[in-house]
């Protein structure tokens, strides 16, 4: 009678065990529920990327089954090479990149926006001595007569929102020769740091390099804004790889739902987002108290839908069609694909 319960038991155990793995075989995503869905995101060391060290920092990605891995570039054209290239998921970036990467046929779409009107352009020395506050052809051709020298203007490589606006402003709104300009492509932090040291007369810098450096120099002058430099400019937006789209749809609507709830705090308390963001952004390098600042500057304007860029953006392409920087134009409503900020923000 023994023996018989023991038969008994070990037969059920094995029909157990033969249903547990039955069931793994036929739906293999059950057994895998609780892992995270990995996204590697590529960001560019700049304010309009805080929403991403929020949602990181607040541990809100990881709520949403999200495992990230952060991955810094010094500019949009490096962070989409890489992601062209398959080795990031995502990225916060440059519209402008995108769109020429998906000119030469990259398959990436952009799901959100994070910021626009970043860039402006902030002026030392002589040169800014020299415009009095207001950018004229003369001013730029006096400068060259008097130093002997173009100006140096530096900014981030061809095809990057920075180049692009740049260009924008100096040859469509303010119409200097191109023969008094010298526009000098450098990284992020180098681009600050030859501002400050005199190596470059302007450059091209955002939030918060703008509070930065008007901290370290407050003979640094603010020359134009972005809404000057490129009307409802565009600014930074995030993009995905189609592959991922295609594997991982529910988790990109997660992460959006946290980005959107990242770009709330930001409004709503400023300081704790300072705090938070100040650990991946300006730890060892700044407070938060400056990076406080930064967010409530007026260079500082954080819009997670991305619906209404796009008019700004279609003009943003057909410009950098002009000045060579896309090989074709490509119908925007292809750049962007809203189902998931759409999905993120369903009532």
């Amino acid at each position: 009678m023994t023996a018989l319960t023991r038969r008994s038991a070990l037969m059920a155990l094995a029909a157990t065990t033969l249903a547990a793995t039955s069931l793994v075989a036929l739906a293999p995503g059950l057994a895998r529920a609780a892992d995270p869905v990995r996204l590697e995101v590529g960001y560019i060391p700049i304010l309009a990327a805080a929403p991403l060290f929020i949602l990181d920092g607040e541990g809100w990605a990881r709520e949403a089954g999200i495992e990230l891995k952060l991955t810094k570039f010094e500019s949009g054209p490096h962070a989409i090479q890489a992601m062209a290239a398959g080795k990031i998921d995502a990225m916060y970036a440059g519209v402008a990149p995108v769109l020429v990467a998906r000119a030469k046929g990259a398959d990436i779409s952009v799901i959100a926006n994070s910021a626009v009107e970043e860039m402006v352009v902030a002026g030392r020395g002589q040169f800014a001595k020299a415009l009095g506050g207001k950018a004229t052809p003369e001013s730029f051709a006096k400068f060259v007569a008097d130093n002997g020298r173009k100006v140096k203007i530096g900014t981030q490589p061809p095809g990057s929102v920075p180049d692009t606006v740049l260009r924008h402003w100096l040859f469509k709104v303010v119409k200097v020769d191109p023969a008094t300009v010298d526009i000098i492509s450098m990284g992020i932090d180098k681009t600050q740091q030859a501002l400050l040291a005199g190596a470059l007369d302007a450059a091209t810098i955002r939030e918060p390099t703008v509070t930065v450096t008007k901290q370290m120099d407050p003979n640094v002058s603010l020359l134009a804004t972005g809404a000057e430099m490129f009307p409802n400019q565009p600014g930074t937006i995030i993009a995905v790889r189609g592959e991922v789209i295609k594997q991982h749809g529910d988790a990109l609507t997660k992460l959006l739902k946290a980005h959107v709830r990242a770009v709330e705090l930001i409004a709503k308390d400023p300081a704790r987002a300072a705090k938070v963001a100040n650990e991946y952004l300006g730890k060892g390098l700044m407070d938060a108290a400056t990076l406080e600042a930064a967010f409530r500057s007026p260079g500082s304007k954080f819009v997670a839908d991305p619906h209404g860029v796009v008019p700004a953006v279609e003009n943003m392409m057909a410009y950098t069609k002009e000045i060579g920087s896309a090989e074709g134009i490509i119908p925007v409503a292809e750049a962007f694909d809203f189902r998931f900020y759409d999905a993120a923000v369903a009532k």
